[in-house]
């Protein structure tokens, strides 16, 4: 690919033509311009923006909402090998208008980039990353901050993938850390979700459901054993009922028998303690002593009538006894009944007790059955939560396979591309010295636990804003020929005079020396806008400008000086 010419539908604007090699568009800043002369330049990083645009990329804000330019389009020459038998391709753009012109053809915004990636980075249809956007970002840079980046916000993976692509690497082994960073972004939502209680049945303590899920389990297993051994009984309370009735009737029986039982060992004490041989002796005893003591002798007519006495008292102790046998006998009659209704009782107790152990009633039945039923819904809740929580642990392990593996296939790819990797870390450490003759100057090419690929351009003393350019410098350079060389690189690379803004004159014309030489010898266009002060002043270090100027020269002094033929804000 060769660009030949880039202009605009508005004759105002300055038509460009480019030539093989080194193209420098220079911009002079004249003595009689002013600090109101500079509200948009003299066009030359608009002009990196609307090429930019022709390739492809999104339109810049800085036109995109500027009114003076709604009508306009932008259109390119380009030589194209392979294409229309190398005739010029002229592509057209417009501000205000979605879709690309390409020759004769109207292409969707899609449509175009598919042709650019194929036409300049040989992709197929089934290649995703990177994109060539991503590829011509760098190629045609408006972002100068990092050397690895090409535009603020640009993650590491994408900066990897995109100078992987490069330096060789196969872009389905650079997409496998995508996938690793997909499937840890995916993680980090599931978590954040949980912990947020947005995925109400989604618990991650896989050990805390698996305890819950046995517990519900043996309940369930217990309440269903108990329900198969059981019959609903319609008249459950009735039974229920009349062994309550009958425990108490057996309770009063006991109650009766104790007061009987009480009562009968009475009567035996009574009984023991009737003796009339034993009381007439002991009374007679009694009555003489008492005589004796206060010194009467009772008559013999006395002592008479006491043995009477005592004839009497024998049969009414006689008598008593007889009475106390008869109510002891009555005593053990009622207790051998109490006896045997309470067997009786007990008897028919215990049938009912069995049928009541045997069964049970419609309302507990049911009340088990719902209970049961709440175990099962339970059960089949803790088991989805379960199998949940074991996808999110799968998916943990399967990250951290994806993690290695990703890094292993990596590793392994940059074995084989040992010796093109090794050309592209001796030419940026060639180069930079060519820069710097004073400083440790290295390229690292490494890779990451979750297989992205890291690239770090490494100076020493690289604070200063001036190393940092002279890496991104370096960067470029080594990519677009190592990229070219693998057939990855159309050929061309654009850097604007920002890249050179910090640089020193000295550190300005060893790059230009540089990039016209690689140009040359590598055969690709190296377009570089430049001020006219800063050109003369890498002259003076011993850059030759030959013939690399092109044609037209921009100025900030005026209306018409600048790329767009007039001033807008």
């Amino acid at each position: 690919m060769l660009l030949r010419k880039v202009g605009s539908n508005d004759v105002r604007f300055k038509e460009l033509s480019f030539h093989e090699g080194l193209n420098l568009l220079v911009a002079d800043k004249t003595d009689e311009s002013e600090l109101g002369d500079s509200r948009n330049g003299a066009g030359k990083s608009s002009f990196v923006r609307v090429l930019r645009y022709l390739f492809g990329g999104s339109l810049d804000n800085s036109l995109k909402k500027t009114t003076q330019l709604s009508e306009h389009s932008f259109w390119m020459e380009m030589e194209m090998e392979g294409v229309r038998d190398s005739e010029l391709l002229v592509v057209e753009r417009f501000i205000s208008r979605t879709g690309v012109q390409v020759g004769s053809s109207w292409l969707s915004q899609e449509e175009y980039s598919s042709r650019i990636g194929s036409w300049f980075f040989g992709f197929s249809q089934e290649h995703k990353k990177p994109t060539a956007n991503q590829l011509l970002s760098q190629l045609i840079r408006n972002y100068f901050v990092q050397a690895t980046k090409t535009h603020n916000a640009e993650s590491d993976l994408e900066s990897g993938m995109r100078i992987g692509y490069f330096l060789g690497f196969s872009p389905e082994i650079l997409s496998k850390a995508n996938e690793v960073m997909a499937r840890e972004k995916q993680q980090r939502e599931i978590k954040k979700a949980v912990k947020a209680g947005v995925l109400e049945y989604l618990d991650l303590d896989e050990a805390g459901i698996r305890t819950d899920l046995a517990k519900a389990r043996q309940k369930y297993d217990l309440l269903s054993a108990e329900l198969s051994h059981f019959k609903v009984d319609k008249q459950y309370a009735e039974h229920q009922k009349k062994a309550d009735g009958l425990s108490r009737s057996i309770r009063n029986l006991n109650d009766k028998a104790v007061i009987l039982e009480q009562r009968c060992r009475d009567l035996d004490e009574a009984s023991n303690a009737e003796s009339s041989d034993d009381i007439s002796t002991h009374k007679n005893r009694q009555l003489k002593a008492l005589y004796e003591e206060v010194g009467i002798v009772l008559p013999d007519t006395v002592a008479h009538r006491f043995d009477e006495v005592v004839a009497f008292h024998s049969s009414v102790v006689h008598n008593r006894r007889h009475f106390l046998h008869a109510e002891m006998q009555s005593i053990h009659k009622q207790l051998e009944d109490i006896a045997a209704e309470r067997r009786q009782l007990d008897s028919e107790r215990s049938k009912i007790m069995r049928l009541l152990d045997e069964s049970m009633a419609l309302e507990t039945f049911r009340s088990a059955e719902m209970e049961v039923a709440d175990l099962e819904s339970q059960i089949s809740t803790l088991e989805i939560r379960l199998k949940n929580a074991q996808r999110f642990t799968n998916i943990k392990l399967d990250l951290k396979r994806m993690g290695v593996e990703a890094e292993t296939s990596l590793r392994t790819e940059m074995e084989e591309l040992s010796p093109v990797l090794e050309e592209a870390l001796t030419l940026f450490t060639q180069l930079g010295e060519e820069v710097y003759r004073d400083r440790d100057i290295s390229l690292r090419i490494e890779t990451t636990q979750k297989g992205v690929l890291k690239v770090t351009p490494k100076i020493d003393g690289d604070a200063s804003a001036g190393i940092a350019e002279v890496k991104t410098f370096l960067l470029d350079l080594v990519c677009v020929v190592i990229g070219i060389k693998n057939g990855r690189a159309p050929r061309i690379l654009v850097h604007d005079s920002q890249l050179f803004d910090s640089m020193d004159d000295r550190q300005l014309s060893s790059c230009l020396n540089i990039g016209a030489r690689l140009a040359e010898e590598y055969d690709f266009q190296y377009i570089v806008t430049l001020n006219t002060d800063r050109l003369e002043a890498a002259e003076k270090e011993g850059f030759d400008r030959s013939n690399y100027p092109l044609d037209v020269t921009l100025t900030d002094y005026g209306e018409t000086g600048g790329l767009f033929g007039f001033r807008f804000v």
